[in-house]
């Protein structure tokens, strides 16, 4: 239908330059279109299917198949029994559906992203990734549900085609599918240390491993040259007791727990390393001991210290080549300050500084009286502080930081906590919090350098 312009005629170059427009697209080869949907998300692509009839199954030969459920979780979050069940039925519904209609030989990625219990039906999406050459295979079931108390989704070594006393050490012929496999992602999936390792071992050019909040996960072990993990990160695995990563080409390691249970020895390439303590004490001292064979090279280090209890001065090894430091540290009295002027000392070649701010309920500081050294740092270019909300000792870490950093370019104040979980953000009263926390920052920006970019999240 030809469009009437505003004075009731018909505008004819406006709509010759639509068709033009469709008939580019439409003259695309399927290749191509394909390419375009597998960037849209899912049901996006789904809803392409009533264009006409040769758009209607070029959805499904999409090579990203992402599940994404987060809007519905939002829903799911208010609701109790038979209705929670209701709406994860429908979830299952969905991935059922469109994995009955894809059609593609292979895929790229699979990622499923909601609330569900030990279901068969997850064996059986695990299944067909496998059978379809997954490269990326993403299994998120962490989203908290305030209502919903279900049991986790146990990852089978049947799956890979092997029984518990089968001593099998390759992948049968049957599940060749994860030779392909690149990245393979666990949140709140139980998986033991016989699973993972068969991953390891067994997947030629699986570079990345992530395993979030499995129960089942006791010990593991990355070692040898031969394996092609580059990126690990275990959080959360309350269980745990020991992981040995010894002679492998990792480039970066992420570990949420206890310290003492890490064995590291002989990574060359290991440049990144994230760790968040759960030590009541001298968890810096442990924790540079336990990475002492990788402090010279390393490049990025993110320690989450919010856990731990630190009541002695730190000590700092060298770092000489560390680009970015991040600290998740409690801000009380001067215990901040303390630790941040003791690592800036020893991390000469530091470029960015990233502080993760939270306060602490403890009524005594052993750093009250305290003051930090006075130093000089002419390579610190970028400060984010995260969780500013403009108290007197957070001013003082930020003056403190342009007087020791000569050469400051930019400073981020983001007023978000980050760990707090994401339906707890949009609520009244935390959005009201930023929102003050950002008027605080702007009124500190008048008092710093003007030369200096500041930035108010």
């Amino acid at each position: 239908m030809v469009e009437p312009n505003s004075k009731g005629g018909y505008n004819l170059r406006k709509r010759k330059k639509k068709d033009v427009a469709d008939d580019m697209v439409s003259g695309l080869p399927d290749e191509i279109l394909v390419s375009i949907l597998s960037l849209l998300p899912l049901k996006e692509a789904q809803a392409t299917s009533i264009l006409s009839r040769r758009w209607q199954y070029l959805w499904a030969y999409s090579t990203n198949l992402n599940f994404d459920g987060e809007k519905n979780l939002m829903r799911l979050n208010e609701l109790k029994g038979e209705a929670c069940e209701l709406e994860m039925c429908r979830y299952v519904n969905w991935v059922d559906s469109v994995l009955k209609q894809h059609r593609a030989l292979n895929i790229e990625r699979f990622r499923v992203f909601f609330k569900l219990g030990p279901r068969i039906c997850i064996d059986e999406w695990i299944q067909f990734a496998m059978r379809k050459g997954v490269q990326v295979l993403e299994l998120d079931f962490s989203a908290y549900i305030r209502y919903l108390l279900i049991g986790k989704y146990r990852f089978s070594n049947k799956l890979l085609g092997i029984s518990e006393t089968s001593g099998l050490k390759s992948l049968c012929s049957e599940y060749i599918g994860f030779k392909c496999l690149k990245v393979f992602d666990l949140k709140s999936v139980d998986v033991d240390q016989e699973v993972l390792e068969y991953f390891i071992s067994n997947c030629p050019v699986l570079e990345r491993l992530v395993v979030y909040g499995s129960s089942s996960l006791v010990n593991l072990r990355v070692v040898g040259h031969s394996i092609a993990l580059k990126y690990l990160v275990i959080r959360r695995c309350e269980n745990i007791k020991t992981i040995q990563i010894c002679d492998a080409n990792l480039v970066s390691f992420c570990y949420d727990g206890y310290v003492r249970n890490l064995v590291l020895s002989n990574l060359p390439l290991l440049v990144e390393v994230s760790i968040v303590g759960w030590l009541p004490h001298d968890f810096l001292e442990i924790t540079f001991f336990h990475l002492s064979c990788c402090l010279s090279q390393l490049e990025i280090l993110n320690l989450n210290y919010m856990k731990a209890c630190c009541e002695r001065d730190p000590i700092i090894p060298s770092l000489p080549n560390l680009k970015r430091l991040e600290l998740a540290i409690y801000e009380t009295e001067n215990f901040a300050l303390l630790h941040l002027a003791s690592f800036i000392k020893k991390a000469p070649c530091m470029h960015t500084l990233v502080l993760r701010l939270s306060q602490s309920w403890s009524k005594k500081s052993p750093f009250a009286k305290k003051t930090a050294a006075k130093c000089s740092h002419d390579r610190l270019k970028v400060v984010e502080i995260v969780g500013y909300s403009g108290l007197s000792r957070q001013i003082e870490l930020v003056m403190y930081l342009t007087k020791t950093a000569s050469n400051l370019e930019k400073i981020v104040f983001d007023s978000v906590n980050s760990w707090r979980p994401r339906f707890d953000r949009l609520r009244d009263l935390v959005v009201e919090k930023e929102e003050l926390s950002r008027a605080q920052a702007l009124q500190l920006k008048r008092k710093l350098p003007a030369t200096l970019e500041v930035v108010c999240l």
